[in-house]
């Protein structure tokens, strides 16, 4: 399993990298990369689905929506102090926001179920074997998650992508229930993106 755990770590560094940096439309490449993770971390991973109730929907729910409002307030924050970042997130954003009809099945049906699956439900279990303090895993879990999106160059995103992993990874361990956080996930990016951007 440790090889499969690099070989699929540095194969989601290499398909980000394509992503961000390279001329292929962005969200064709950020599809396709998170369509062959999915059918990866199905294949090799192990996932939980315990603990599913209204009360745990709920949470997950507000979860998402606490990652939203964490987001405004950085936002607010990092105009005052941190501004020349601040408009290189804003352009990194409207690269990743949906455009076309397809890119909304795109990012709801393939990416965020892909990242949860891949970041969550192989990732962070493979960490799991190797931690036993859980907020060691779960910072070590943030640490790559946050270290694949290394490519858009932008300290801000990242420090998003790091709040992302301690949130999701920390509800994936609580619950223990996959769907859960891509519902989390879900409900951040609908806000994010489609229904009250921030950018």
């Amino acid at each position: 399993m440790q090889k499969k755990f690099f070989l699929l770590f540095i194969l989601v560094h290499i398909l980000l990298a394509i992503s961000f940096l390279y001329e292929i439309p962005f969200w064709l490449m950020f599809t396709i990369s998170f369509l062959l993770l999915s059918v990866a971390s199905i294949r090799f991973g192990n996932f939980e689905a315990k603990n599913f109730s209204i009360l745990n929907m709920v949470i997950s729910i507000l979860s998402g929506l606490f990652m939203y409002g964490l987001f405004y307030i950085g936002k607010i924050g990092s105009a005052i102090l941190f501004p020349n970042e601040l408009a290189e997130v804003a352009t990194l954003y409207t690269m990743v926001q949906p455009q076309l009809n397809w890119h909304y099945f795109a990012l709801f049906l393939i990416i965020i179920p892909g990242e949860e699956l891949f970041w969550r439900g192989f990732i962070q279990r493979n960490v799991e074997t190797k931690f036993e303090n859980k907020l060691v895993v779960i910072f070590i879990s943030s640490l790559l998650y946050m270290s694949a999106n290394i490519y858009t160059f932008n300290p801000l995103f990242l420090l998003a992508t790091f709040a992302g992993g301690v949130v999701w990874g920390t509800l994936y361990m609580w619950k223990r229930n996959i769907v859960l956080t891509i519902i989390s996930h879900t409900v951040l990016n609908l806000f994010l993106l489609v229904l009250f951007p921030i950018f």
